[in-house]
C-alpha cells in the first residue's frame, strides 16, 4: 500500500505494485523465499481469524513433520544452501 501510494497517490493500487515489485506469494514461492502458501478465509483473515489461525497451524505442523525426519546436520546444510542462494537468478 505505501508503494501504491508512492507511486499511484492511492493505496488502491497495491495489488498492481505487489505485482510490479514482484513481492506476491506465487513468485516468492517461485523464488523458494517460501515453502507454501498459506490461503486466506474467504474475505480474508481479519473477517475470519479462527480459521486464519487453523490454516497457519496446519501449515506449521507440516513444515514440521518434513523437518522431523532431517539429521540436524542435514538441516543446517540444507538451511546453508537454501540461504545462499537468495538472491541468484535461475535463467530459463
Amino acid at each position: 500500500e505505501g508503494c501504491a501510494s508512492i507511486l499511484w497517490k492511492s493505496a488502491e493500487r497495491a495489488r498492481e505494485a505487489a505485482e510490479a515489485l514482484g513481492v506476491t506469494s506465487a513468485r516468492l514461492k517461485e523464488l523458494g523465499l517460501i515453502d507454501e502458501i498459506i490461503k486466506e478465509p474467504l474475505g480474508g483473515a481479519h473477517r475470519d481469524p479462527q480459521a486464519a489461525a487453523e490454516a497457519l497451524r496446519q501449515a506449521v505442523f507440516r513444515q514440521l513433520d518434513t523437518l522431523q525426519g532431517l539429521d540436524a546436520t542435514a538441516l543446517v546444510e540444507q538451511r546453508y544452501e537454501r540461504l545462499r542462494a537468495y538472491g541468484s537468478q535461475k535463467l530459463q
